[in-house]
């Protein structure tokens, strides 16, 4: 009696269930992945703004003009960048936000804020907006008391600061 050669139904079954199990496997390692990569991205252009505010900063100091300090706060953190970014939307008002391409930053020039629009956020959580965005605002440190015991409002040092809580995990 001849043996007849290739798969049983169950066999077929078995191994399509295991290929199955790991492509969701490697799809969920794959989004995972790519919004490690937006929040690097992410997180490297506000190192580069925050490293574009140092050297404005010492820029001032060297110059003896550090009463300008409190300028800087005015300033669209962006512009301290030696390239803008590729995703970057410019300068909008809260009429033209609502249009905006996910993984993109805009400055809102209502708030004063630099906003990042996340792309990818299934690993992401943030406090606020049902849109998933990131807003970050230039804050001073200032120093209150003068020398002579008066009270003095004297700016210090400005940073870029996250206004809104998120983290990606």
């Amino acid at each position: 009696m001849q043996r007849q050669r290739g798969f049983t139904i169950f066999e077929l079954v078995t191994i399509i269930a295991l290929i199955s199990v790991l492509v969701m496997i490697l799809l969920n390692r794959f989004y995972y992945y790519q919004e490690v990569a937006e929040k690097t991205v992410m997180e490297m252009t506000v190192m580069n703004m925050r490293s574009g505010l140092r050297l404005r900063i010492a820029d001032l100091m060297m110059q003896g003009r550090m009463n300008e300090m409190e300028q800087l706060m005015q300033e669209n953190p962006i512009n301290w960048l030696e390239t803008l970014p590729a995703n970057y939307k410019g300068e909008l008002t809260g009429t033209q936000q609502h249009d905006l391409t996910p993984g993109s930053w805009y400055f809102d020039t209502e708030r004063q804020e630099l906003v990042y629009v996340v792309q990818h956020d299934r690993f992401f959580e943030a406090s606020g907006d049902e849109v998933k965005t990131i807003h970050f605002h230039v804050t001073s440190a200032t120093h209150l008391r003068g020398k002579d015991g008066s009270t003095l409002r004297r700016i210090e040092g400005v940073a870029l600061t996250p206004v809104t809580q998120y983290r990606w995990f």
